[in-house]
């Protein structure tokens, strides 16, 4: 049996770089991550998704394809199997974003003021990321304090520790600041996903979920699960939120859990 292929496709605003948050020695060889921040920023969404799509198939033209995506990722992650037809792929969507028409989940979202600001006025989002790409640049601890002052179960324990910190500070100064045009083509996107775009998805699916995510939370993605054909299994973690999630979930995935 030929061994997997894996594409990680990063949260919003992210980075490849968070794939510094697990070990370097459980990463498999010949991992692809592509940059989305700051690939082809002139291309619309759809655009864009046909370009990773042939991206993803170059780099990999035979044996199978797993597809793993962290939060916004996930969207990135489906929309690009949805374009993958007589392959063996699989997908692993990690704390993932559901489509907002399957439930009122921005009340319960520790960035839904955000995603609801982008769906009401794509101008006034577009201010808003000019404004925390600044911040990122000149003061990245206050940024990252905004953002985290929330955290929930053990992120909470993960935003108090300096190597994190940098590395989420790196992450966001990439995101928001160098890759902002591609942050706001996926947020625009994301707030507008139709639901009816997961009937088609046929490739399988797993789904992990930490129980304590504040950023997705659990109701997302067990309707996500429910909306998708199959009703894949949610596989949780007490205690776990979002980048724990992510750090929990990533070495089992790599290493060929289900």
């Amino acid at each position: 049996m030929a061994a997997d292929q894996f594409v990680y496709f990063h949260g919003q605003p992210g980075s490849p770089d968070e794939l510094s948050l697990v070990a370097a020695g459980r990463l498999p060889s010949g991992l692809f991550a592509p940059d989305r921040a700051t690939d082809r920023p002139d291309l619309p969404l759809g655009g864009h998704l046909d370009h990773l799509t042939a991206t993803v198939l170059a780099r990999y033209p035979a044996g199978p394809i797993r597809l793993v995506g962290f939060s916004l990722g996930a969207v990135v992650a489906i929309e690009v199997a949805l374009r993958i037809a007589g392959r063996d792929v699989r997908l692993d969507l990690v704390s993932p974003a559901a489509p907002l028409g399957l439930g009122d989940f921005l009340p319960d979202m520790a960035g839904g003021a955000v995603f609801g600001l982008a769906a009401r006025g794509p101008g006034l989002f577009g201010l808003l990321t000019g404004v925390q790409g600044a911040l990122a640049r000149v003061a990245p601890g206050l940024l990252f304090g905004q953002i985290f002052a929330g955290a929930a179960g053990a992120d909470a324990g993960l935003a108090r520790d300096p190597a994190f910190q940098a590395t989420i500070r790196r992450i966001l100064a990439h995101g928001l600041a160098g890759g902002a045009k591609g942050y706001r083509r996926e947020v625009l996107g994301y707030v507008a996903w139709a639901p009816e775009r997961l009937s088609g998805l046929t490739h399988p699916v797993a789904l992990w979920q930490g129980e304590a995510d504040s950023w997705t939370p659990p109701a997302m993605a067990r309707a996500l699960a429910a909306a998708l054909p199959g009703a894949p299994e949610v596989r949780t973690f007490p205690g776990l939120s979002h980048y724990s999630t992510l750090q929990a979930a990533l070495p089992a995935i790599f290493a060929g859990g289900t």
